[in-house]
Order: structure tokens, then C-alpha cells, then sequence
């Protein structure tokens, strides 16, 4: 049984102790044996020595700040437990083995262990020293942060024991959280002077979540930036008072992406300018959150009305016949697709397929040049039997389309009459002439095709029909002659 030293260390606490700290040393080999009459005054001197590094010993181990921890560095088994280290944790050295089941991979928080050990595996394959921090959970499961300071010991049969300094450094901990906080606030005053610099001219935006309130910066007619707040934006609905009623389905759907996920985004919306017309912009943002809860919002709002102006005459010239101006195939699928796909049942849509008769002729006898004159007449006048708000595209050739919505069969059939009447006509170059006329086939949502593919086919039967009955006239599907 190992000897108490001063009451409190033993033979082996002293030993490990002298061993990580490099304490007390050892005896130098003699090249010859002592006298016999200077045996006894080494040995006493000795002894002195001995008394003198276990008091030093004691009052290291009195006065150490933290906890002291020895465990086997292959099983893990706790060895050694300080008062130290049992103040640290409030509790009796029985309750602590107990609690922890005398294994340091217990001791450490469950979601910390793979990463110390992970750590610890790698760190002594080149040294003999480990420094890390992680959690342990106390005797009344609250998170305590340690520092851990480790020697490892190797012993002359081979076992090997980790000799742990031990540091309660919760409150530390608790101070860089506080730090934390103060330089998450920076970076978020940072990224919204950094948005504000990038686009000095456009509309700033701040928003704070816990009061629910807008801040607006605007440069005034002289250049001068002020801000202005908005007092229960959101949450009573001011801010979507003054967007466009199209856009502010989207503008919501992008503000509750924003409240949940921090991070940035863009949104484009219109709202009225200083003339009272509305201006597309659009709004740069980023989001910001603590403790998983957005609490900040920034952005800058650019007036972007050209850009879209811009965009919108691409469109119109993608989406338009360049001979006729009036939609191509493609957008005229698209359009009455879209058209069909929001209706109701009970609404009344009625589809024209129409077809340019003898067309080829004009263009074998007169030339392709009256024929582009022939195609920019029919379409003329198809543009002035319908409506503005009716779809009407060129589907190639001399093929044309025409979708009336929210009609009446009176209405459609005396709009197919008015079309025969306008198109019937010669065509003349020099002393050439060719008779044109127009086939028409009609077909009505949602009695005769429920979507575009099912109502075209429908109309193109109906059209067939026009045109196996002589051409110039039109027919209605499922009508008969």
C-alpha cells in the first residue's frame, strides 16, 4: 500500500506527478562507492531533499487552479480524481465515479467525444502533450466548458496513463459568446454600410425584426440621404399597401423565406415613384439571425424601370412574327395554354384555326413578294375583326390563330362571317390576279377540348371541314354542315 505524503499525496500521486511536471529528478551515477563513514550523512541529506520536493509536491498539488485527473490512455479507466477537480463538479469522489462510470469517454459530452478522440489519437502519435477544450455534462446535466491540459506518461511495463490538468472555463466560454454576439452585430452594421457604398443612390432598406420596424433611406432633389422609419411594417400590412397588387404575392413569398433562413436573395417588384407612376426595382437583401432567429434585415432597392423596358421589347420581339407582328407559334401556344389552364369550366373560350385559301397560287403566279403583301393583308384584317383582348398569332405559312375568351356562340359565329366577308378578295399583279379567301374551323372550351392540345385538334377538324366544304366559310366543331 502506497504512503500518505503530508497527509494528503501518495508515494504514486508524488511520482506522477514528479514525472509530468519534471520535478525532483534523479540521482547521478558515481564513478565509485560513498565511504562508510559518509553513508549516513548522504542518506540524511537525501531525506532532507525527499521532505523538501514532496512539500513542494503538496502545496502544488493544494494550490493548482482547476482539478487534477489521471486515466489509462488505452481503456480509458479514470485512475485518479483530485479535490479539485470534485470541487469543479460540487460532488464526492464516489458520487463522480459513479456518475461518470469511471470512464473519461463518458466524462466528455456525447457530441464532443469523436472529435476529442479523434483528436487525442492524433496528436500523440507525434507528442506527448494534448491541449483541447469540450463539454461535460454535471451532476444536475448542465453544460460545464474544460480546458484539458494532458501529459502522457509511458511506464516501464509498457501501460501508459494521460495526466490531466483540468480548468473550469464556463464562464470564458460564456464571455466570447457575448464577444460573438457583439461581432455578428458588427458584421451586420458592416453589410449594411457595404450595400449602402455599392449603390450610394438607390433606396436603403434596414428592418428591425423585434420592433417591426422599416427603416427607409432616400436622397432628397438636393442629393442629401435621409431616413425615415415605418412604425409596424409587416406585421400590419404597410408595406404591401404601396406595392403593385401583382407583385405582392411574391414579395411576401420572399420576405417569410427571409424570416427563416438567414442568408441573401433579390426580389423585383413595382411601387409608385415620386410622380405617383409605378417604377419596377429591385431589392438586394440579406438576412441575419442569433440563436437561430432572424432579427435583422438589410437591402438596397434599385430602380430597374428601363432594364425592364429593355427586357420587355426583347420579349415582345422574341415572342412576335417579324412579317405581321402579331405572336408566333410558339407564344401563342404558351398564351392559350395559360389561358385554358386558369379557366373555369363554365367559361366560354372559343378557338379560330384559319387558313389563307389559294395562298400558293399567289405566291407560283405573282411572286413571293405579293405574297408577303397577301399574309400582312389577312392579318391585318383578322387584328380588326377581333378584339384587343383576344390572342391572335401566326402559326406559320399562311395558317393563323385566334383564341376569343369569355364569349358567346353568337359573337364567334358573326366574328367568322365579318372574317369570310374581309378576306374574300383578288389579289392583282400587272395582269395577273388571284382569288383569296380564308377557311375557318372553331372549336369551344370546355366543351370540345379542355386543354390547348385537346382544343386545337378539335378546331383543326372543324377547319378540315371548312375546307372539304369548298373553302370560304367556316365551321363549327361537332356543328354538322
Amino acid at each position: 500500500m502506497s504512503e500518505p505524503v503530508s497527509g494528503n499525496i501518495t508515494n504514486r500521486e508524488a511520482e506522477l506527478i514528479s514525472e509530468a511536471l519534471n520535478l525532483g529528478g534523479r540521482n547521478n551515477s558515481r564513478s565509485s562507492e560513498p565511504k562508510n563513514d559518509d553513508l549516513e550523512a548522504q542518506m540524511m541529506a537525501l531525506k532532507v531533499q525527499l521532505k523538501d520536493a514532496r512539500t513542494e509536491l503538496e502545496i502544488l498539488h493544494r494550490n493548482m487552479p482547476g482539478g487534477i485527473m489521471t486515466y489509462d490512455a488505452d481503456t480509458g479507466k479514470i485512475l485518479y480524481v483530485n479535490e479539485g477537480l470534485l470541487n469543479i463538479f460540487g460532488c464526492e469522489e464516489a458520487e463522480f465515479r459513479r456518475h461518470y462510470m469511471d470512464s473519461f469517454s463518458l466524462f466528455v459530452m456525447k457530441d464532443d467525444r469523436k472529435r476529442i478522440r479523434d483528436f487525442v489519437d492524433a496528436q500523440i502519435q507525434f507528442f506527448d502533450q494534448v491541449e483541447l477544450t469540450y463539454r461535460v455534462l454535471n451532476m444536475v446535466d448542465e453544460i460545464q466548458w474544460l480546458s484539458h491540459r494532458a501529459t502522457l506518461i509511458r511506464h516501464d511495463d509498457g501501460s501508459r496513463t494521460f495526466f490531466c490538468i483540468l480548468t473550469d472555463i464556463t464562464e470564458q466560454k460564456a464571455i466570447q459568446n457575448q464577444l460573438q454576439s457583439m461581432n455578428e452585430q458588427l458584421y451586420m452594421e458592416t453589410e449594411r454600410f457595404k450595400l449602402i457604398e455599392e449603390a450610394i443612390d438607390n433606396i436603403e432598406l434596414d428592418y428591425d425584426v423585434d420592433s417591426d420596424t422599416l427603416s427607409v433611406s432616400m436622397k432628397d432633389n438636393k442629393g442629401i440621404r435621409h431616413w425615415k422609419n415605418v412604425e409596424h411594417a409587416f406585421k400590419s400590412g404597410h408595406v404591401y399597401e404601396i406595392i403593385h397588387d401583382d407583385d405582392v404575392d411574391v414579395v411576401e413569398s420572399v420576405f417569410e423565406s427571409a424570416m427563416k433562413n438567414p442568408g441573401k436573395g433579390a426580389v423585383e417588384y413595382r411601387m409608385p415613384d415620386s410622380d405617383g407612376r409605378y417604377a419596377w426595382y429591385r431589392l438586394n437583401y440579406a438576412s441575419f439571425d442569433k440563436n437561430d432567429r432572424i432579427i435583422r434585415i438589410v437591402g438596397s432597392a434599385k430602380d430597374i424601370t428601363e432594364e425592364k423596358l429593355e427586357q420587355e421589347r426583347l420579349r415582345t420581339e422574341a415572342e412576335r412574327d417579324g412579317m405581321t407582328g402579331l405572336m408566333n407559334k410558339t407564344a401563342m401556344q404558351l398564351s392559350v395554354a395559360a389561358q385554358l389552364s386558369k379557366s373555369d369550366f363554365n367559361d366560354c373560350h372559343a378557338l379560330f384555326m384559319i387558313d389563307t385559301d389559294n395562298f400558293k397560287s399567289v405566291n407560283d403566279t405573282l411572286g413571293h413578294g405579293v405574297g408577303d403583301d397577301t399574309i400582312r393583308f389577312v392579318a391585318d384584317n383578322i387584328k380588326n375583326v377581333f378584339r384587343d383582348t383576344d390572342y391572335i398569332g401566326r402559326m406559320g405559312g399562311d395558317e393563323f390563330m385566334v383564341l376569343m375568351s369569355h364569349t358567346t356562340q353568337d359573337v364567334v359565329t358573326e366574328r367568322a362571317k365579318r372574317l369570310n366577308d374581309k378576306i374574300r378578295s383578288d389579289v392583282k399583279s400587272g395582269n395577273e390576279s388571284v382569288h383569296i379567301s380564308c377557311s375557318i374551323g372553331i372549336a369551344f372550351f370546355a366543351k370540345d377540348g379542355e386543354d390547348y392540345d385537346s382544343l386545337f385538334r378539335a378546331a383543326d377538324d372543324a377547319l378540315y371541314e371548312a375546307k372539304e366544304a369548298g373553302k370560304d366559310c367556316y365551321r363549327i366543331y361537332g356543328a354538322g354542315a
